[in-house]
């Protein structure tokens, strides 16, 4: 409800007096005893019919004593009440100074609990606790019996899907080898089309490279022009390669006297040498000289020979004896350190056996005595003997090690001796011919003998250390150095002979040759040769024309099949494989299958409503109780609301955090700790503006619609206070009318819509 208007006949200092309202908020200004006071109170009487201090507003002078309002409901009379006065002033009436709405009221609370219980929150916990349940049990055997009608329905659906899903694979697979087919077609084409062009574009290449090549060889032809018979050119130039042929062979023969010349030149020096050497001015005396040299070798030879058996036959026999004596020694010795190592390793074992056997004899005395058992006397008896015997063994065994001992140091001395003689008899030969063996005597005559021989002859050094062989080497130098002079003065005649031979017959054939030329009518041989080149450039040019024309011809004939070509194996197997496929998918039909969604959602929801329906039957009086407890922690809640909400407004317009408590009866108190009521905590600026929001929760709670009346409520509030409220006062008034009477100029951010 909006009121529209405002008539005074006649109440406290106003009389005929009248104003309009608007939606929203309306503000009205005036001073102090303007009045506002009057005209709150007034509309506060036509509203509730309630105002306690109503006779000390009839007028003093003035018999009127009424009025009324004009709302969008209607006309209002004078004191005639739309409204609950105590609803009024806890949801729309804000007085000059705090009233009691912070105090909290039964009957208020208990309208708020009511208009709760209106909200369909609760309308449902309240209708599940007056449920009656008995009819569930009835409904379950309905919802099994419908749940089992629709599971059939759904196997045979399944049942159809299954087969249709198998002809939708068939299609799927003939679909997907299609596009697969479809696709290798075009890359087959596509392939096919760039090989082709790939090959035309070759081709015309290569015809256009052809082509420019038969010009180019067509080009050159024209400037060759016109040669002479090429079979006469051929046998003029076969004349002329013969001609420098036999050019080249006088050449090589001169070289080749040349060189036998110098060899023999150099065949006759070294004969000369071998002559010089031997102080010899003929071949024949020079014979005689080296026999002479070999019966003087050979008497040297003689005497050195019998000197060395001399020595020989004296030394030999002697040494033969002393090392045949050393050799048996030492066979003997080893023997011996053989032996002797037999025996250690026998005494060591005879030795281990006794301590054996002694051990065993003393353990069997020691258990004869503690035990009192013959066994242990006998075995300690036989054991004593058998270490006995075993003793005597291993001292026997020690002699003979003791006696192989003596003989292998009576042996060493022995072969020390011996070596000494030895050494002995070497010393003796060495100082006497300066030699230590007989192999190094021989060897030392020999060197006397060759010695002796070179004092005699020195040059026979260049031709061997032997004496000997220095003398067959002279004379097998002088055999081939004769044969090769022979076989040199031969070859050399023969080649001069064929020297003048060849120069002779080169010069006819130069003659020849001129003449042929002059034939020709070529001037120089230089000029043949070019002509020859010539002839062999062009013959290679009609060669080269004649395969480029026909190499044009293929190619162009490879062109004319390559552009009559339309496809190929590949492509038309693809194309057989595609037609074949839409043959198959024009044949197959599908059969329709319904939609499904329908009776399984319905399945799925009774099955659903099936299990919440056992769950309640199991658990109703429980869940009964849980709601119960939610209904009256819901229809209770307004409470613990209304606290957030004041704790959120202080904190906006304070900046402090504090914790409000709200009791059932809409009592408002504070914990400072301790929990107290606010009008003893808070200041007047704060109280108002709890009451202000309190009036405004309440209101909303229970839908009051009337006007909001504020009598010159907040005129103690700072700037940033009033402008906040302003703020809050205008975002209330998108919602409800508000009539904010004041003296406050704060308030007029514009024009009042009345001034007082």
């Amino acid at each position: 409800m909006k009121v529209e208007h405002v008539h005074v006949e006649g109440f406290g200092k106003f009389e005929n007096f009248s104003f309009s309202l608007k939606d929203g908020l309306n503000i009205i200004y005036g001073g102090n005893a303007a009045g506002k006071t009057t005209l709150a109170n007034f509309i506060r009487y036509c509203l509730t019919g309630d105002l306690p201090e109503v006779e000390n507003y009839k007028p003093w002078y003035a018999n009127k004593f009424g009025g009324h309002l004009e709302t969008d409901e209607g006309t209002i009379a004078f004191g005639y009440g739309v409204i609950d006065p105590e609803v009024f002033i806890f949801t729309s009436f804000l007085p000059e100074n705090v009233d009691q709405s912070l105090d909290g009221s039964k009957n208020i609370s208990s309208m708020v609990v009511e208009s709760y219980k209106n909200l369909p929150e609760a309308k449902k916990m309240e209708k599940v606790l007056n449920e009656n349940f008995a009819g569930l049990l009835e409904k379950e055997k309905s919802l099994e019996s419908e749940i089992l009608h629709l599971k059939e329905i759904l196997k045979g659906w399944r049942k159809r899907r299954e087969e249709t899903l198998s002809w939708f694979i068939k299609k799927k697979e003939l679909q997907d080898e299609f596009s697969e087919k479809k696709k290798k077609l075009d890359e087959a084409r596509n392939k096919f089309n760039e090989e082709k062009s790939e090959k035309l574009k070759a081709i015309n290449s290569e015809i256009e490279r052809t082509e420019e090549e038969i010009s180019r060889v067509r080009k050159e032809l024209e400037k060759i022009g016109q040669l002479p018979p090429g079979e006469k050119l051929r046998e003029v130039h076969d004349f002329f390669q013969k001609v420098e042929y036999l050019k080249k062979r006088i050449s090589q023969l001169e070289k080749e006297v040349e060189e036998l010349e110098k060899k023999s030149l150099e065949t006759k020096g070294e004969l000369q040498s071998i002559l010089e050497d031997f102080s010899a001015n003929s071949l024949e005396e020079l014979k005689l000289k080296v026999e002479n040299l070999r019966l003087q070798i050979s008497v040297f030879e003689s005497e050195h020979k019998s000197k060395v058996n001399e020595i020989v036959k004296r030394l030999r026999e002697p040494l033969e004896k002393v090392e045949s004596r050393l050799n048996n020694i030492t066979e003997e010795m080893e023997k011996v350190g053989d032996g002797m190592k037999r025996i250690d390793r026998l005494s060591s074992v005879v030795k281990i056996f006794v301590s054996a056997l002694l051990s065993f004899s003393a353990i069997s005395v020691v258990f004869s005595f503690l035990i009192s058992n013959i066994l242990f006397v006998y075995l300690s008896i036989a054991s004593a003997i058998g270490a006995a015997i075993s003793l005597w063994g291993y001292f026997k065994v020690k002699s003979k090690l003791s006696d192989l001992e003596t003989k292998f140091v009576s042996l060493s001395s022995q072969k020390r001796e011996l070596v000494k003689e030895k050494n002995q008899m070497l010393n003796r030969m060495r100082d006497s011919i300066g030699v230590e063996s007989l192999s190094e005597l021989e060897i030392v005559l020999k060197d006397r003998v060759a010695s002796n021989v070179f004092k005699m002859a020195p040059f026979l050094k260049k031709y061997g250390s032997d004496p000997t062989k220095a003398l067959e080497n002279v004379e097998i130098q002088i055999r081939e150095l004769l044969i090769l002079k022979d076989s040199v003065e031969s070859s050399l005649l023969e080649k001069r002979k064929s020297l003048e031979e060849l120069r002779e017959y080169l010069k006819n054939q130069e003659s020849e040759l001129s003449e042929r030329l002059d034939n020709l009518g070529v001037k120089t041989s230089k000029e043949l040769l070019e002509n020859l080149e010539k002839l062999e450039q062009k013959l290679k040019l009609e060669k080269l024309e004649e395969n480029l024309q026909k190499n044009l011809n293929r190619l162009l004939t490879q062109k004319k099949e390559i552009e009559s070509m339309k496809s190929n194996v590949e492509i038309e197997e693809l194309e057989k494989e595609l037609k074949r496929i839409e043959e198959e998918l024009e044949s197959l039909t599908i059969p329709s299958l319904e939609d499904p969604f329908d009776f399984i959602e319905s399945l799925y929801r009774k099955e659903a409503e099936l299990e919440l329906m056992e769950r309640a039957i199991a658990n109703i009086p429980l869940f009964k109780e849980k709601v119960r407890k939610k209904y009256e922690d819901f229809l209770n809640s307004y409470a613990n609301e209304l606290a957030i909400e004041l704790g959120s407004v202080y904190k906006k317009f304070f900046g402090e955090p504090i914790m409000f408590k709200v009791s059932p009866f809409l009592e408002i108190s504070v914990s400072v700790p301790n929990e107290k009521p606010a009008k003893k905590i808070l200041n007047t600026s704060a109280l108002k503006i709890l009451s202000f929001y309190v009036k405004n929760f309440l209101a909303r709670v229970l839908m009051v619609e009337i006007p909001l009346v504020i009598d010159n409520t907040f005129v103690d509030l700072d700037d940033e206070k009033v402008d906040l409220l302003l703020e809050e006062l205008e975002n209330l008034a998108s919602s409800r009318q508000i009539i904010f009477f004041t003296s406050d100029k704060r308030f007029l951010k514009e024009e009042p819509l009345l001034r007082l």
